[in-house]
C-alpha cells in the first residue's frame, strides 16, 4: 500500500509538470506547412489562418519568421493567465514579420481581357483600393490611388481606373500595355474595412516585433473584453486613403481595460528618419503659430471655429508623436 501511495503521488507531480509545460510555435511564411506539428523551425506552420484555428495555453510562444510576409490579419485565439501571458514574437534574423494588406501585382499575372481592358486573378471578397505605381518625368517613382467602379468593367474607360467581380480584378491601360509596366507597378489592398492585428475578448497576451501595413481601418485593434495587453516594438503604417481612418493602433475594449500598454511603437511617421520627424513637428508648430498671427490680424475673421479645428490637430498630432520614439538608437524591429 506504501509503494502504491509513493507512485501515485509521483505520477501526480507529472501530471501537474505536464499541464504547466508550455510549448513555443513556429510559423513561416516561404518554408512552412500548415500540416506539419509546429515544434521547430524545420516543421514549422505556414499560415495566419492556421494561428488563428489553433488553441493555445497560457505561458505559449508562436513564433514567426523575420523576413516573412503574410497577406492575413493576426487573430490571437486564446487568453494566457496572471505573469504567463501567451507570445506573439519573432524568430531568426532579419526585416520584422510583415502582415500587410499589399499584394504585388507583377507583369507576369496579367492578361488582356479586351480592347484597354486588362484582368488578374484575386481571390478575395472585395476590396476598395487599388495601387497604381507611376515614373515621373524625372525618373521618380510614385503613387496614384485608383478609382473603383461597380457597374461592370465597361465603366472603365481611362487611367487609374478598375473594377473587381468573382475573383478577378480589371484595370484600363490604354494602348493595350500591360498595366504592371504602363503604370510602373501595380498593387491591390485586401483588407477592407478590418485590422491587421485584432485583440478581441482575450487576456494576457504579448504581441512585439511585427510591422503591420497596407490597411484601410485598423493596424492593431483591441476590443471587446480585452486587458493585460502589451503591444511592443511594432511598426503600423497606415497609408491607405480611407476618410478619417486607417487607425494605427485603436482600443475599444469594454468593459474598460486596466492594463494596456504600448512599448516603443511606431505610427504616422514610422517610416522616417528621427531628423525627418522632429522637422515634421517643428512645421506642426511653425504652420500652427502662422495661422495664430492671421488671426491676431484678423485675416481669419472666425476665431471660435479656427481655436476648435487648430485643437483637434494639435491633439491628433500630439498623440502620433508620443506613439513615436525619436531616438532610440537600438530600435529591435
Amino acid at each position: 500500500m506504501t509503494r502504491m501511495k509513493f507512485l501515485l503521488a509521483i505520477a501526480g507531480v507529472c501530471t501537474i509538470a505536464v499541464s504547466s509545460w508550455a510549448a513555443t510555435f513556429y510559423v513561416d511564411a516561404a518554408g512552412g506547412n500548415d500540416t506539419n506539428d509546429g515544434f521547430s523551425p524545420a516543421t514549422a506552420w505556414k499560415t495566419v489562418a492556421k494561428v488563428n484555428g489553433s488553441t493555445f495555453a497560457a505561458g505559449d510562444q508562436i513564433l514567426f519568421k523575420r523576413g516573412g510576409v503574410w497577406n492575413e490579419s493576426l487573430v490571437p485565439p486564446s487568453s494566457g493567465a496572471s505573469g504567463n501571458p501567451i507570445v506573439f514574437d519573432a524568430y531568426g534574423t532579419g526585416e520584422a514579420p510583415t502582415l500587410t494588406g499589399y499584394v504585388g501585382l507583377p507583369v507576369g499575372s496579367w492578361t488582356l481581357d479586351s480592347g484597354n481592358i486588362w484582368k488578374t486573378s484575386i481571390t478575395s471578397s472585395s476590396f476598395n483600393y487599388v495601387l497604381f505605381g507611376y515614373i515621373g518625368s524625372d525618373g521618380t517613382v510614385g503613387s496614384v490611388w485608383g478609382t473603383k467602379f461597380t457597374s461592370g468593367k465597361s465603366a472603365l474607360v481611362a487611367p487609374y481606373q478598375f473594377y473587381f467581380s468573382s475573383d478577378v480584378l480589371y484595370v484600363y491601360s490604354p494602348a493595350a500595355t500591360n498595366p504592371a509596366i504602363y503604370y510602373g507597378s501595380m498593387a491591390a489592398m485586401l483588407m477592407t474595412n478590418g485590422q491587421i492585428i485584432y485583440i478581441n475578448g482575450k487576456s494576457w497576451l504579448t504581441i512585439q516585433h511585427f510591422k503591420v501595413t497596407y490597411f484601410d481601418t485598423y493596424g492593431v485593434r483591441i476590443g471587446g473584453a480585452s486587458d493585460h495587453i502589451t503591444i511592443a516594438n511594432v511598426y503600423s503604417d497606415g497609408v491607405i486613403p480611407a476618410g478619417t481612418t486607417p487607425h494605427g493602433f485603436y482600443v475599444s475594449a469594454s468593459p474598460a481595460p486596466t492594463d494596456i500598454k504600448f512599448y516603443n511603437v511606431e505610427g504616422l511617421f514610422g517610416t522616417r528618419s528621427g531628423q525627418e520627424k522632429k522637422e515634421s513637428a517643428l512645421s506642426f508648430v511653425s504652420a500652427a503659430m502662422q495661422l495664430t498671427e492671421a488671426v491676431a490680424n484678423r485675416e481669419i475673421v472666425d476665431e471660435d471655429k479656427f481655436k476648435a479645428g487648430l485643437s483637434g490637430i494639435i491633439d491628433g498630432c500630439v498623440q502620433c508623436l508620443n506613439a513615436s520614439s525619436w531616438a532610440h538608437a537600438n530600435k529591435q524591429q
